[in-house]
């Protein structure tokens, strides 16, 4: 009979993720004493600290992410687990274009995602991208283009031409 790997209680994973502070999963877990008959995730529900979303994502897609790992771009999880909604990944993806930095990046600058939650996000699902930039390297990816061999061009001299948006001014 195979093994499965081990799997966290809700209240940890949820905790670990950043949506659920010790504080919060005490009182919860003291709930549970007094109301056996519920279960963790409806008391979190009813105490309005964690969305139905985060927590059906946690209970039932996470342990399936545990084993097979994820498929698809990080902010497909965050709209999965209701962190971000379709709104908000259609702007962040709007807006990456234009600022040059990652989704997760960006949703924790519009404070829709907590850092903390970032982090583990990218630990558990993208360990790969965890330690990387914030940045993504959009240079080199609209020099890059499919089909054409890179080549090198020789240094032109600086004739003047219009800013670019990427050229940060320094003195006045």
């Amino acid at each position: 009979m195979p093994t499965q790997p081990q799997t966290r209680p809700l209240g940890e994973m949820l905790r670990r993720a950043g949506l659920l502070s010790q504080a919060q999963l005490d009182v919860v877990l003291q709930d549970q004493k007094w109301q056996p008959d519920l279960r963790l995730g409806d008391i979190l529900e009813l105490r309005g600290w964690v969305k139905r979303d985060a927590i059906e994502f946690f209970a039932e897609q996470w342990p399936k992410l545990a084993i097979e790992g994820r498929n698809g771009p990080i902010g497909y999880y965050f709209q999965q687990a209701g962190l971000l909604n379709s709104q908000q990944v259609d702007a962040l993806l709007k807006e990456q274009t234009q600022a040059g930095l990652r989704i997760g990046a960006l949703a924790v600058l519009h404070g829709w995602l907590s850092q903390e939650t970032l982090d583990w996000f990218l630990r558990s699902l993208a360990p790969e991208e965890s330690a990387a930039s914030a940045f993504i390297k959009r240079k080199q990816a609209a020099q890059a283009q499919p089909g054409q061999p890179k080549t090198a061009k020789a240094p032109q001299a600086e004739t003047p031409t219009e800013p670019n948006p990427d050229d940060v001014s320094w003195v006045g």
